[in-house]
């Protein structure tokens, strides 16, 4: 072979390997952690107003009764729905998108704008506000209103039933889902009509479209705080509250020694509840009773924790609950173990390998008892069948 055929053959697979790198870059795209979030200011220098250090909460002071309202930051939106949140697109939190991640940008936008109102009435009678009216104006000249729950309270057409409406498809899936997160908003936003009366406090939220990259800064207008009323019951007196925002936009590239930190921390919680379905157990049988079958259940949770982190590490299992059936025989040993019900998960590798373990668990064996005498329990041991509901959740180890 001469020189020159090696120089090439070199050159060659130099440009191959250099290509190979660049596609692996757009195979693989680094990971970001995206956060938008607002945080209050006294620009306005309003005596009225002060900031919550704790909390971060901007509180107007109206004569010993107050407003609190707080900028509510997606962690803390998905941890109250947790479970609704962990399920990639098919999350089902109303005001986040959970865990799934745009594919077109690398990472989890903001769905709404979110705010946290809490009244506390110490002075007065009673105590309204409209959160119809309450809107977001911009540094940019946008303004945004609030959204209702249902059409027919929405004045300026924001509600969560048009926007999850557009999105519905055509599987019974898809309105189970739709019917979920109308529920959600319902228990969580701030209700219509709502009256704080004297000694009393009411929180909920307000919820807006996300604000646009460009802007920077914003004001959340309440208007129609209503603190007195008449003797027809008609506002009197009532104030318009405004609160001023700074917008904050944090990007964050997730390294590899940042993720396997992670990876370490992150750990398999397997709930344990008793059996929802029990059959053929025998009275007074500690053999075979709800203690019985917990213990080796939770004996058992090692295996099934491995099961679930090493699928979950390479993407292969979301979070979620599986109920299982499996009957004991009167030996102890199990048989026809089967998943019955899922919820969330998705790897049909990692059902199996949790019926696996729950085939090598072990029960002390059960006797015959006689058909005669003055036992209340008589006849030849039963196989007993089972129904376990298990919900697997991943949780981050906190660290010291």
């Amino acid at each position: 072979m001469s020189l020159r055929v090696r120089k090439k053959i070199i050159i060659s697979g130099i440009l191959v390997l250099s290509l190979l790198v660049i596609g692996s870059c757009f195979l693989y795209p680094p990971e970001i952690r995206y956060s938008s979030y607002l945080s209050p200011n006294l620009s306005d220098k309003d005596p009225l107003k002060s900031i919550d250090k704790d909390t971060g909460s901007l509180i107007y002071d109206l004569g010993g009764s107050n407003i609190s309202v707080r900028y509510v930051k997606e962690p803390e939106l998905n941890a109250l729905f947790p479970e609704e949140s962990k399920n990639g697109e098919y999350s089902t939190n109303p005001f986040t998108y959970g865990n799934w991640i745009d594919p077109n940008i690398g990472y989890t936008p903001n769905r709404f704008t979110v705010f946290n109102v809490t009244i506390t009435n110490r002075t007065f009678p009673k105590m309204r506000l409209d959160p119809t009216t309450a809107i977001i104006t911009t540094d940019t000249g946008e303004v945004f209103h609030s959204y209702t729950v249902n059409i027919a309270s929405a004045k300026f057409g924001k509600c969560f039933e048009e926007y999850y409406r557009r999105l519905l498809g055509q599987s019974g899936n898809e309105f189970y889902r739709y019917e979920m997160r109308l529920g959600m908003v319902r228990g969580k936003s701030y209700g219509l009509d709502e009256t704080i009366f004297r000694g009393d406090s009411y929180s909920g939220l307000l919820t807006f479209d996300p604000l646009p990259p460009e802007v920077k800064r914003g004001t959340l207008i309440l208007n129609d705080v209503v603190f007195r009323f008449d003797a027809f019951n008609r506002p009197a007196d009532s104030k318009t509250i405004s609160i001023n925002f700074d917008r904050n936009i944090d990007k964050i590239e997730v390294t590899r020694e940042m993720r396997m930190k992670e990876l370490e921390r992150e750990k398999v919680r397997v709930k344990l509840t008793d059996p929802s379905q029990l059959v053929n157990a025998r009275i007074n049988d500690a053999a075979r009773n709800n203690r019985a079958i917990n213990q080796a259940i939770q004996a058992s949770q090692p295996q099934m924790g491995k099961c679930f982190l090493e699928r979950y590490r390479r993407g292969q299992v979301n979070p979620g609950r599986m109920s299982v059936s499996f009957t004991i025989e009167p030996s102890g040993i199990v048989s026809k173990q089967n998943v019955v019900e899922v919820t969330g998960i998705n790897s049909e590798s990692f059902m199996n390998c949790v019926l696996d373990v729950i085939k090598n668990m072990k029960f002390d064996k059960i006797a015959d008892m006689p058909t005669t005498g003055t036992d209340l329990v008589k006849g030849p041991a039963l196989p007993v069948n089972v129904l376990y509901p298990l919900d697997f959740t991943i949780y981050v180890e906190e660290t010291k």
